[in-house]
């Protein structure tokens, strides 16, 4: 039966710049499916009236993987009915391709779903359009991972392991059940995570984790970390309204490694603390506009930080003075109102061999703003009386089918008795087009927290923006990194995505300017996705120092998920997405 038609104000269609191609992976799948099913793509869609709506779920393992058909049937797909409740469009509707590009962008966001294409094929008649909408799951009950491991002289070292056995489509409704283990070079942490996108089929969403933390080698109990979050997020266009609650707590001994022990301060004191963080908000937005859109977000939140020296009763009063003032972060309370505006375009285009391989990306085009104060009020139980500010801008100018983002982002708080946050942050992305052989990838940034109540540093070294030097080579208050990676175009074999990568980096971090001696490193690098499992690649690394008092060979080795520098966006803070 054909379900009545929503109205929806018309937008205009989609740019050339939506036509990006896909990858030879999707150009496959939709090959086979178009046949099997004897259809053929409608070269102009938009306005055609939708006479159906076709979903394709694929298997996890089909003709393209090394692996038995039969092993499907340990795999829960995600139901059609889950689907098509994620569509922005319906049968008797007339097309439109922002619509399709949308609903496929937000599908894409889905962690089960790794392919997503939705496709306008042939009609009955010439004003007359049918869609598919073809999407795989990634296997289901399986083992989440992700590593960080290093190889130096020849030791192997984990600096951390996360561990989360799960069912992430539990009956195929994408509800989350699963354990969490999660080990770093002094504690390890049991628990389990609980978590569901679309609430008794609404779009509310509402997960639950928690963990205790024990040390590695004595076994004594070190505290504990969690969080609750329930909401209802902006989940498409149209979308006007969105609220959220959360409550995050995390109690624990904070440590700062360097060459896989306990770092040593500049005083004698190994930089470890006693940590106590609890963070609680509420936030409702209104959201106006659609191709250029303002999301206004009022809120309420309390924010608690205490931080305190282990047992220092083995050293002087005077280093542990000086320990105090190098390493431990103020303790800080703040309660109080905010309110934040997010100006931005809703323009994306879909590219392919940046952060993934082998799958389309949506990448926003044009600015993007984010205004935003906030308060600590003394007479609610604020430590200090504060009025915070957080500006940041960033424009995507598209250069071919690669593009260019500069960023800046600035964050001042002032506070009674001079007690007073300020930082800048710059960072700027250049994706070259398409070379051929692969893309040509220029990331550089600089932090400055040039006044410094709270103490706060940045960590620089190990497997990210400067690879080859230990984990925490280099701390301060202002940070430089300067990366340059060339990363192939992907290869498909036995049905992974697979490619490579040479890179330089430069950086260094210091608390002050003048101090700044940049470090530099060459390596090479693979990188595999298993789009049966993830949309997020594997890295392996080999690092090689540069700089005089280290040894460049043989280097370092990493393995670890995600790319080694994050694309850069505009931060927008909401309860939902709070981390401690």
């Amino acid at each position: 039966m054909t379900r009545p038609a929503v109205t929806r104000p018309a937008v205009p269609p989609a740019g050339a710049a939506e036509r990006d191609g896909y990858s030879a992976l999707e150009k496959s799948v939709i090959e086979q499916e178009l046949s099997e099913r004897g259809l053929s793509l409608e070269s102009a869609p938009e306005g055609k009236l939708i006479e159906d709506v076709q979903i394709v779920s694929l298997d996890v393992f089909d003709e393209r993987d090394p692996v038995p058909d039969f092993v499907n049937v340990l795999h829960a797909t995600t139901g059609e009915p889950v689907i098509r409740r994620e569509l922005l469009f319906r049968e008797g509707e007339p097309y439109r391709e922002s619509f399709a590009h949308e609903t496929a962008r937000n599908l894409r966001n889905i962690p089960q779903l790794s392919i997503v294409l939705v496709v306008a094929v042939k009609g009955s008649r010439p004003d007359r359009v049918r869609v598919l909408v073809i999407t795989k799951d990634v296997w289901s009950l399986r083992l989440n991972w992700s590593l960080d491991a290093s190889i130096d002289s020849g030791n192997l070292h984990i600096n951390s392991l996360v561990l989360n056995p799960s069912e992430e489509n539990l009956f195929g409704t994408h509800a989350v059940v699963g354990g969490l283990f999660i080990m770093d070079l002094a504690t390890y942490s049991l628990g389990f995570s609980l978590g569901h996108r679309r609430l008794f089929g609404s779009h509310q969403q509402i997960s639950l984790a928690a963990s205790l933390i024990n040390n590695r080698y004595s076994g004594a109990n070190e505290g504990s970390f969690g969080s609750f979050r329930y909401g209802q997020p902006l989940y498409s266009i149209d979308t006007q309204w969105s609220w959220g609650t959360s409550i995050l707590w995390r109690t624990d001994i904070a440590r700062r490694f360097f060459n896989n022990e306990v770092a040593i301060s500049k005083s004698g004191v190994p930089v470890e603390y006693n940590r106590d963080r609890l963070y609680g908000g509420y936030e409702l937005v209104r959201s106006f506009g659609r191709r250029f859109k303002y999301d206004l977000s009022v809120g309420f939140e309390a924010d608690r930080g205490v931080y305190s020296p282990l047992d220092v009763s083995g050293y002087t009063p005077r280093q542990v003075q000086r320990f105090i003032a190098d390493e431990l972060p103020v303790s800080d309370q703040r309660i109080g109102p905010f309110a934040q505006l997010h100006v931005h375009r809703t323009d994306y285009r879909a590219l392919l061999e940046i952060e993934t391989l082998g799958l389309q990306e949506d990448f926003r085009r044009g600015h993007d703003l984010l205004l935003r104060m906030y308060s600590g009020i003394g007479a609610l139980g604020s430590t200090r009386d504060l009025v915070g500010s957080q500006a940041s801008f960033a424009y995507t100018l598209p250069i071919g089918d690669g593009f260019v983002r500069p960023l800046v982002s600035s964050t001042i708080e002032a506070a009674s008795r001079s007690r007073d946050n300020a930082l800048i942050q710059t960072v700027l992305r250049v994706v070259s087009p398409r070379l051929g052989f692969g893309r040509l990838m220029f990331d550089g940034e600089f932090f400055d927290r040039y006044r410094n109540y709270s103490n706060r540093h940045y960590a620089l070294g190990g497997d990210n923006r400067l690879r080859g030097y230990p984990p925490g080579a280099f701390v301060g208050s202002k940070l430089i990194a300067l990366n340059t990676e060339l990363r192939s175009s992907s290869l498909d074999i036995f049905s992974a995505q697979v490619g490579a990568a040479a890179f330089y980096d430069v950086g260094d971090a210091t608390n002050h300017v003048e101090n700044f001696r940049l470090k530099q490193s060459v390596g090479l690098g693979l990188r595999v996705l298993f789009p049966q499992f993830d949309r997020i690649v594997m890295r392996v690394d080999w690092g090689f120092p540069l700089s005089p008092g280290y040894n460049s060979f043989p280097g370092a080795f990493y393995l670890s998920f995600g790319q080694a520098f994050a694309m850069p966006a505009v931060p927008v803070p909401s309860v939902l997405t709070e981390t401690l």
